[in-house]
């Protein structure tokens, strides 16, 4: 049977890979819309920058293995709090934008949300 841990890992693997993919396509979207002169060189290149940022953040969070190691026994709650915490502190120690935090921690509730109604109480 699979652990709760490795339950968990595994999804946000996916919800991370699904949140780099969003924000590739909002870099192109950036691209288009100053080629249809919707946006300015300047509006483009300072969201750029800050996208850029939010995908840095998140490649280095995938390559901490997301601070979060296996131990026998912990709780969700437990993994949920301890994945939160060390992704608050790396955003903050390599100064990435803030908002990726909260872009995160969604994708971390909704993994909590679901495992909690499909997790059966051992």
């Amino acid at each position: 049977m699979i652990s709760l841990y490795h339950k968990f890992v595994r999804l946000l693997e996916l919800e991370i890979e699904s949140l780099h993919d969003e924000l590739e396509i909002m870099l192109r979207t950036l691209d288009e819309r100053l080629a249809n002169h919707e946006i300015t060189e300047y509006v483009r290149r300072e969201n750029h920058a800050v996208v850029r940022n939010e995908l840095l953040g998140l490649e280095d969070f995938v390559r901490t293995e997301f601070g979060v190691t296996e131990r026998d026994g912990a709780s969700l709650e437990e993994i949920e709090r301890e994945v939160k915490s060390y992704l608050s502190r790396r955003l903050s120690e390599r100064d990435y934008v803030p908002a990726l935090y909260e872009l995160v921690c969604r994708r971390i509730d909704k993994i909590v949300a679901y495992l909690k109604t499909s997790t059966p109480v051992a």
